[in-house]
């Protein structure tokens, strides 16, 4: 397994792909998550406005997460917050789970997100999708807000980790 930064030369349509098969599940749970029917252009824009992050295992891409910075155009105090990265459209592919990748791409965006600055990641995810937010609970995040997005059916928790120690 090779974790890495994605390349100009990488196939969004397979990565768009591989995301409608992992949240495939959520979905029929009723949980209208973005990554369940983007389409490609929409999982290119995604990539590109963050750091994105993949894992490769024979030649094919089995994993993403990207990384964001602070957004100060953010409705949410959480996601202005200077020191504060996000991480989002997170998946590794069904047939790879259980051997260690979804934590190593956890482990790179944090690596990069200290590399930047940031004291803390932060992420949002269906609060019904009890199995997920308790993953990130073991992970040391906790849950500072919830909302409601306009688009989505379901109510969302924001989540924290501090990844760093105070820089003053």
């Amino acid at each position: 397994m090779n974790i890495r930064v994605l390349n100009p030369t990488d196939d969004v349509a397979a990565i768009t792909d591989m995301l409608h098969r992992v949240y495939a599940p959520l979905a029929a749970r009723g949980l209208n998550y973005t990554a369940s029917y983007q389409s490609p252009e929409v999982t290119a824009q995604r990539l590109c406005t963050g750091y994105p992050i993949v894992a490769e295992c024979d030649g094919s891409i089995v994993g993403t997460l990207t990384v964001y910075r602070p957004d100060s155009n953010s409705s949410f105090a959480l996601y202005r917050e200077p020191h504060t990265y996000s991480f989002g459209q997170f998946a590794v592919d069904p047939r790879f789970k259980g051997r260690g990748i979804g934590r190593a791409l956890h482990r790179a965006a944090i690596d990069y997100a200290i590399s930047q600055g940031a004291l803390f990641l932060c992420l949002d995810t269906a609060a019904p999708a009890e199995d997920l937010v308790a993953t990130y609970a073991r992970w040391g995040y906790t849950i500072v807000e919830r909302t409601t997005w306009r688009d989505k059916s379901y109510e969302s928790v924001l989540m924290r980790c501090r990844i760093a120690a105070s820089m003053s």
